[in-house]
């Protein structure tokens, strides 16, 4: 069994058109030696920028989420053993594949540079094996290249039940997928929920993504211990 965790929807994106001309983006722009077209939006720097997008920014520029996710998830045991595979589906449907052999930068805005050089060269590095390769696909489209056999969203907006259990009954299915939503507020879009087999919710919380990413791959791992030969997991 390999799991396929999709960070989905997540709020990672280049800075759109519309905000090229702000102060605040052609400062950082300035900064970072860069053009706006070639920066990834970001709450920390680009707040007074984003509150002019519809609904003030809602959800949007939020790269440190997905940046803790996948420090969580590539750093665990069930990555380690092979038997986890990262993806981010992006709010405006972009697929970033991540190779398990990939060392994340420890520090956000080192992430977010090499990102800002993923989105220019479309891989990482760009010759060669890549560690990250990008690639325009919708959600829909990624289940369908993953070859998905059982697909669960985790949302506050379905059945209650135990992570536990969730990762007990997906560890029998060949190329299970888990999606995530890695954005700050709000709920999947319908397109996503419609893609989706079974939706829950883990918790009558809201659980911020990182929180969700590590409590599902802990219990996949005890799932997957259970069903693994004790000889490969040593």
């Amino acid at each position: 069994m390999v799991l396929s965790l999709v960070l989905a929807e997540s709020s990672l994106e280049l800075v759109p058109n519309e905000l090229n001309n702000h102060s605040a983006i052609l400062s950082w722009a300035r900064r970072k030696r860069k053009t706006p077209a070639e920066l990834i939006l970001d709450q920390t720097y680009h707040h007074a920028a984003i509150l002019r997008l519809p609904h003030r920014g809602a959800g949007r520029g939020r790269p440190d989420i997905i940046h803790l996710s996948l420090l969580l998830a590539l750093g665990s045991p069930l990555s380690l053993e092979g038997h986890l595979r990262c993806y981010v589906h992006t709010r405006d449907n972009h697929l970033i594949t991540i190779s398990p052999r990939v060392r994340l930068p420890r520090n956000t805005d080192r992430f977010v540079a090499l990102v800002e050089q993923l989105y220019k060269e479309r891989a990482v590095p760009p010759t060669g094996p890549p560690l990250l390769s990008l690639s325009k696909m919708s959600l829909p489209e990624i289940l369908d290249k993953l070859g998905a056999d059982m697909t669960v969203a985790l949302t506050t907006q379905g059945a209650p039940r135990l992570m536990a259990d969730i990762a007990q009954s997906m560890v029998g299915y060949k190329r299970p997928v888990l999606l995530v939503g890695a954005f700050p507020e709000g709920h999947f879009s319908n397109t996503t929920l419609q893609a989706a087999d079974a939706t829950y919710r883990i918790d009558r919380r809201r659980l911020e993504a990182w929180t969700v990413v590590a409590r599902a791959v802990y219990d996949f791992e005890t799932a997957a211990n259970r069903s693994i030969p004790a000889t490969t997991l040593m």
